[in-house]
């Protein structure tokens, strides 16, 4: 029974590691106007947060792309949200450890 339990939680596992994010492809600049503009035709925010982290289960972004993304959210605290979210795709960490100590 416990080999059972093993393997089902062994297979279960292993499609979450395959389709992890390990930042193979980067988001490019035209992309990024993509998403852009699909996130202003949103009107709430909570949509435009839902819409940038299904791009970001692919992609990774660096800190200007985030930035910029960023600027789409009207309130703070759903710019802060995807501040703290976007860290684990973010290509140059370094840049976005200087942001973070603002």
């Amino acid at each position: 029974m416990k080999k059972l339990f093993f393997c089902i939680g062994f297979y279960l596992l292993i499609p979450a590691s395959i389709f992890a994010n390990d930042c193979e492809y980067i988001m490019d600049n035209n992309r990024l106007e993509i998403i852009i503009n699909q996130i202003h035709n949103q009107s709430e925010d909570m949509r435009k947060l839902n819409i940038i982290k299904t791009y970001l289960q692919r992609l990774c972004i660096n800190t200007n792309q985030m930035v910029a993304i960023m600027e789409t959210f009207e309130s703070k605290e759903f710019k802060n949200e995807f501040f703290i979210y976007s860290k684990e795709y973010i290509i140059d960490i370094e840049n976005y450890n200087q942001l973070n100590k603002q």
